[in-house]
Order: C-alpha cells, then sequence, then structure tokens
C-alpha cells in the first residue's frame, strides 16, 4: 500500500516532492498514506464477511446501511458510524494503555461491524507489549498532547530517549517535538509551524531537514496503533484528536499505577 497510497494521495507532482525528502519525511507521509490507502472502505472491510456499504454512502450521515452480498439472502442492518469509531478507538486505548498487550495490527481487514453494531475485532496474530513503564510514559504524553502542552510533551519524548536532530546536527525545539508527538498519538498536520523563537515555517521543510536518531519502543508501538486509529477515522470523513479521545484513559492508567 505504501508507494501506491502515496501516489494516490499525493499525485505525480507530490511524489516528486516526497522523492525530493529525506527518509524521516518520506517515511512519515508513506505511513500516512498506507494507512488511508488501506481504509478505502468506511465500513471498515465488513466486506470481508459479506457486507458491504450501500452505494452512494454519504459520509455526513451516521446512521448507514450495510448489505449483505452473501448470495440469494439480501439482509439490510442500520449501524451509528461514528458510535462504531469511537468504539474501535476507547477499546484500542484501553489495550494500549490499561492492559499493556493490544492488537498491533488493527487495519480495516481486521474489524467487522456486525449487524447489531458491535464490534468483531480479528486477528490478534500481531500483538504488541508496552511495560508499565512504557504505559506510564505514553499516557502521561497522552495527557500532555491534550493540554497542548508543547514544553510537557517535548520533555518526555526527551526525557525518555526519544533523539532527532536537525540538517546542522541540533537538538529540534520544542515545538518540532511536540508536533511529531502529535503525529505519532494524536492527529496529522502539515501546517505551517511556529518555532520556539517565534520564526514560522513550513511543516514539509522541518520534516525534510529533521531525522531521528533514537526511537524508543513506547513511540514506535504508540505510533503504529495510533496513525493507524486515526486513518481509519479520517478516511470514514471523522478525523479525531486521538488524545483527547484516550485522554480519560491515559488518567484512570497514571491513577492506577500510583496505587
Amino acid at each position: 500500500a505504501g508507494e501506491g497510497g502515496m501516489r494516490g494521495m499525493l499525485g505525480n507532482k507530490g511524489m516528486k516532492l516526497v522523492n525530493a525528502l529525506g527518509p524521516s519525511a518520506a517515511a512519515m507521509l508513506r505511513t500516512y498514506a498506507s494507512i488511508r490507502d488501506g481504509v478505502e472502505n468506511a465500513a471498515l472491510s465488513v466486506a470481508r464477511v459479506g457486507w458491504k456499504l450501500r452505494n452512494g454512502w454519504n459520509r455526513d450521515d451516521n446512521n448507514i446501511d450495510l448489505i449483505s452480498d452473501g448470495g440469494s439472502n439480501k439482509k439490510k442492518a442500520k449501524v451509528n458510524l461514528s458510535r462504531a469509531l469511537k468504539t474501535l478507538v476507547h477499546v484500542h486505548g484501553i489495550q494500549l494503555l490499561l492492559s499493556g498487550t493490544y492488537n498491533a495490527d488493527p487495519h480495516p481487514g481486521n474489524v467487522l461491524i456486525l449487524p447489531d453494531g458491535r464490534l468483531g475485532l480479528l486477528d490478534y496474530g500481531m500483538v504488541g507489549r508496552l511495560s508499565a513503564e512504557d504505559r506510564t510514559t505514553v499516557a502521561e504524553t497522552i495527557l500532555a498532547l491534550s493540554d497542548n502542552d508543547k514544553a510537557a510533551t517535548a520533555r518526555l519524548y526527551r526525557d525518555n530517549g526519544y533523539k532527532a536532530t536537525t540538517r546542522n546536527g541540533a537538538e529540534p525545539d520544542d515545538a518540532v517535538l511536540h508536533r511529531f508527538a502529535s503525529f505519532h498519538l494524536d492527529r496529522i498536520d502539515l501546517s505551517p509551524l511556529t518555532l520556539d523563537d517565534g520564526t514560522t515555517v513550513d511543516m514539509i521543510e522541518v520534516l525534510r531537514s529533521t531525522r531521528e536518531r533514537v526511537v524508543p519502543g513506547f513511540v514506535e508501538e504508540g505510533r503504529r496503533l495510533g496513525g493507524l486509529l486515526m486513518g481509519v477515522n479520517a478516511q470514514a470523513g471523522r478525523p479525531i484528536s486521538l488524545a483527547k479521545e484516550w485522554r480519560p484513559i491515559a488518567t484512570r492508567a497514571l491513577r492506577d499505577s500510583n496505587q
């Protein structure tokens, strides 16, 4: 899905730009494209078990029809798509932050919407695990992102081993690290970035000129799961702030860790 998704999202001119970017920028955009490419069916691949969205589905309509295509036994069912997506995000937040054992590959083909609106979660062949310490770090990062606290977000990344450098070898400032963390655990935001010194820069140029040097496990695991969930919601026309959705779970995780 990588390059095909990139081309579909950016077009040929966009691909030329990506090819000119450094590996960090290209990898991040490629990840985003693969997420979008993998969720073409906003019904979360329910066609896998004979259900599909009716033709002409309106993205503004929460109550969507699922139509069985299982031979002559035609059936219809209505489900609330927003509720289903929120449930998907909530369940994986509990797995990641409270359990520490979670489905590390919740792509749309592994999620079913059942006729009564419940979700069926499939294929736990790729399971991730986070230590109690890493769960605490992710929970604290979620709260910092939810509060838009750039200094706290950057401090958490630095203190827990994330390292990156700019083209001249300098360490990125708080605003850059906060934006990177947002990509990982909150939302995709390619808008211009205001640096700590007040300078406004193009985000693509920031990506192009910054290299990740050390990526700790909590970032690698969190951004894969977070990216997939953000992508599913975006493709369904319901973009979210993952940090705000997970804030209550992160608060509980921190409270439990202190008991």
